[in-house]
């Protein structure tokens, strides 16, 4: 069983751990001294010695506490290194042009963005961090922002793992966004298959094996494209297991031994996953504020269930809803109906 720390404290999370401690402020994100502390607990606390760490969103804009990780634990995945090259937008950029691979022009000087281009935190996650035009008191720093130009396109993640500069896509999933003003691009949720042309899977899996090995990663990773029909452009890798996960895993062939095979005996799956149906998978937002009810039944289609009596602000996340269809349409509204299911039975 897993020795899990993280943000949330979910229910169904805590069931599933050996171990489980929650980390607090959210805001400031993974600081290394509660971080450290809390794996030296969830330490003390495993039967035997941890195996490692896999670590997911969170860590690609403090590669530092990466590195200060690895000092005392191993990193199931890829090191502080080769995050800090993959999210600096002036080595990763400059990468794909050596490669010859399509990507929206992207600069790190104010002065040189166009007008409607798109300003990112560098090692920013989960879309709530672009913004159209910086506000004039961000309290960002210059240097941590980039921008990029805004393109056209349905974005398109593909899957895949990398070990010994080798890449192994194992499939493609359609993002799309839940806006709300302060956050136009903040991510919604995913449906699997992608709508893709046999041309656009293979030109989007040329790409990836072109580039993971430059990057030297490993393990599971994604790379997230905006696609048209005449082609694509490479927006980011990023360089461990993501959001997607969950309609992409099954019990035939579980990702983490994926991940674990590939980072750890560089072993790569031989062939894309063959997974039955269509997956999606959506993440609801509190509209107002809401508390967990004592009463709340929560089907088996959520998963990140939070506790109960548990107070959530608007906005911010509740629960993770699944489904599954015969096609990618079908698997869309259902988890839109659930998504609704959800809302009614804790606000109304």
């Amino acid at each position: 069983m897993p020795l899990v720390a993280d943000f949330f404290a979910d229910a169904d999370t805590k069931l599933t751990a050996q171990a489980y401690h929650k980390l607090g402020n959210l805001k400031r994100g993974f600081q290394w001294q509660t971080l450290a502390s809390a794996l030296e607990a969830l330490t003390e606390a495993a039967p035997s010695p941890p195996l490692g760490l896999v670590y997911g969103a969170g860590f690609e804009d403090r590669p530092n506490v990466l590195a200060k990780i690895a000092k005392r634990w191993p990193i199931i995945g890829n090191d502080s290194s080769v995050v800090e090259r993959v999210k600096a937008p002036e080595a990763f950029f400059a990468e794909l042009a050596r490669l010859g691979i399509s990507h929206p022009n992207t600069v790190t000087e104010p002065s040189r963005a166009k007008p409607g281009w798109l300003a990112k935190h560098r090692g920013g996650a989960g879309g709530s961090h672009i913004v159209t035009r910086m506000p004039r008191k961000s309290g960002i720093a210059d240097d941590s922002v980039y921008f990029q130009e805004k393109v056209d396109g349905r974005p398109v993640s593909a899957l895949f793992a990398a070990a010994d500069n080798h890449a192994c896509v194992l499939g493609f999933s359609e993002q799309w966004a839940a806006p709300i003003r302060q956050a136009k691009w903040r991510y919604g949720g995913a449906v699997r298959p992608a709508a893709l042309s046999p041309d656009l899977e293979a030109q989007l899996t040329e790409v990836v094996e072109r580039a993971a090995p430059c990057f030297a990663l490993k393990g599971l990773c994604s790379a997230d494209f905006l696609v048209k029909r005449e082609g694509a452009q490479l927006l980011e890798i990023n360089p461990r297991p993501g959001a997607t996960l969950d309609i992409f895993d099954s019990e035939a062939e579980p990702l983490l031994r994926l991940h674990l095979q590939a980072v750890l005996d560089n072993r790569l799956p031989t062939a894309p996953l063959t997974l039955p149906a269509a997956t999606a998978a959506a993440i609801v937002y509190a509209t107002e504020p809401v508390t967990v009810s004592n009463t709340m039944t929560w089907p088996e289609w959520t998963a990140d269930r939070p506790l109960s009596g548990e107070r959530i602000d608007k906005h911010r996340p509740i629960c993770t809803v699944l489904a599954r269809a015969e096609t990618r349409r079908g698997a869309r509204q259902l988890v839109m109906d659930r998504i609704a299911n959800i809302l009614a039975a804790c606000t109304g």
